[in-house]
């Protein structure tokens, strides 16, 4: 999967790909500056990414890992009920700063909807180290529903913190977003739409 990024108000591709094992040492290489780590957004980032690569080697550990959508629709195929963990690797190889744009670990419930547990920006695009870039998160959030259409999934949900909160409530055309959202019907349609109009 791909999706359209600008930086330095250029469009730009960034590549949604599958993680495998040896990406986490790639995140785990995320750093901000001294500076940047006041701002909430940027801990978060750090945080998120710290919990996504412990969860992703749990998974990976207990054989519930999927490292391709060939390899996660296999799963289902096989086992219907199945949970699987995945991670998604924002991959910007433009970007001299952060190669590796964002990040998110999601996981197919047994009742077969997509969770996102962890979603994060690298620290550094949102310092604007290296070039302004926007629309990472964006991109990752339709680009998931892309996915849940491939499949065959109707809802996506996860939690908001305060602090992305109102980026879900942006990016999903929502009346409002508290400590959870729901990306399904209406919601869905309109990232499918946002999606195909961008790329």
């Amino acid at each position: 999967m791909r999706f359209i990024v600008s930086f330095e108000g250029k469009r730009r591709f960034v590549n949604l790909v599958f993680g495998r094992p040896m990406d986490i040492q790639s995140l785990a290489r995320w750093r901000a500056s001294p500076g940047a780590r006041s701002d909430p957004q940027v801990r978060d980032a750090l945080e998120f990414r710290k919990l996504a690569t412990k969860r992703w080697r749990y998974y990976l550990k207990g054989h519930e890992a999927a490292t391709s959508l060939r390899h996660l629709q296999r799963t289902i195929r096989v086992d219907p009920y199945a949970e699987v963990g995945f991670l998604l690797m924002a991959n910007a190889p433009w970007h001299p700063a952060a190669p590796v744009v964002g990040c998110c670990f999601c996981r197919r419930s047994w009742s077969h909807h997509l969770i996102v547990d962890f979603l994060s920006v690298h620290p550094k695009v949102l310092a604007g180290a290296g070039g302004r870039v926007r629309g990472v998160g964006t991109g990752i959030i339709y680009s998931l529903v892309r996915l849940a259409d491939e499949l065959r999934i109707s809802t996506i949900w996860g939690e908001a913190t305060r602090n992305s909160a109102p980026f879900y409530q942006r990016v999903l055309n929502l009346p409002e977003v508290t400590d959870h959202f729901f990306v399904q019907g209406e919601t869905m349609e309109h990232c499918r739409l946002q999606y195909q109009r961008t790329n």
